[in-house]
């Protein structure tokens, strides 16, 4: 019966490598090693299977993230390559010269902010930037980001709601890191945003809601270049959220996001001490 059973299980493994099937190893004796046996195959074999989807997953990812990026390299390409083309006309006016050159900065701007971020990402997924953490009067550090925001902020007829203690609230953080965390939270408030935006510092956590256009997969919304349908035309790289978790996570800190009623809400969470410097 054992060796049955072994001629069974070779006839099994080799239909499992032959074929994709979720088929797991039987046995019909009742000895206690060939049991064993079965039982740390099919374990191996359920982790391959996992191994396998997470491989698939992320490369239809990856080929997903290079048709994105070649296509928002590309745009602002081509469109440059077309106006200096137009340039070239000898009958061209100068206020028509201007305009031209106006419309190429942007879209080379446009371009650069993208490589900046590529090369951003791929030194902090490297482990390329060690977190500096120390003591921070936060309350300064989330003051100032709103400051540096809201000239966009009121351009584009935001109303704000800002609660954020006097007295100082004191975080072991890396300070530089929490500023780009919020700048890249604004931001994408100002891409995606409408109308309205709350920001507030309670204890060791820091929540910035907005109003929201379309669908949003929170689930999704930290992964690297994902991107609403309607993003791909905000010059939006899709990687300043998932900057914004690699850099909480590399802190010890941690960044979520949840829908709550119209608005989208993100929470940042971190280490707190008190006035006297005690954890």
């Amino acid at each position: 019966m054992i060796k049955r059973d072994i001629r069974q299980i070779n006839q099994t493994m080799e239909l499992i490598k032959n074929e994709d099937t979720n088929t797991k190893l039987t046995t019909q004796t009742f000895d206690k090693d060939v049991c064993e046996l079965c039982n740390n195959i099919n374990v191996l074999l359920n982790e391959n299977r996992k191994t396998k989807v997470e491989y698939e997953r992320s490369n239809a990812e990856f080929k997903r993230a290079i048709t994105n990026i070649s296509h928002d390299m590309r745009t602002p390409l081509t469109s440059s390559i077309g106006y200096l083309q137009m340039l070239q006309d000898d009958n061209i006016s100068s206020t028509k010269q201007a305009e031209y050159i106006g419309i190429i900065e942007s879209r080379l701007q446009s371009l650069s902010m993208l490589m900046n971020s590529l090369f951003e990402f791929a030194k902090i997924i490297e482990g390329n930037v060690e977190p500096n953490i120390q003591k921070v009067n936060i309350c300064n550090v989330v003051r100032d980001c709103l400051s540096e925001s809201y000239i966009e902020l009121e351009r584009k007829g935001f109303s704000v709601d800002v609660n954020i203690p006097d007295e100082p609230v004191l975080w072991l953080c890396d300070v530089n890191a929490i500023r780009r965390i919020l700048q890249n939270l604004l931001k994408n408030v100002c891409v995606h945003g409408r109308e309205y935006l709350r920001v507030q510092l309670r204890g060791n956590t820091i929540e910035v809601a907005n109003k929201f256009v379309g669908e949003v997969d929170t689930q999704r919304i930290f992964e690297r270049f994902y991107t609403t349908d309607l993003s791909r035309t905000s010059k939006n790289t899709g990687l300043g959220l998932a900057i914004a978790r690699e850099l909480a996570e590399r802190m010890g800190s941690s960044i979520s996001a949840n829908i709550k009623g119209k608005l989208l809400v993100f929470k940042l969470d971190c280490d707190i001490i008190n006035l006297h410097g005690n954890p």
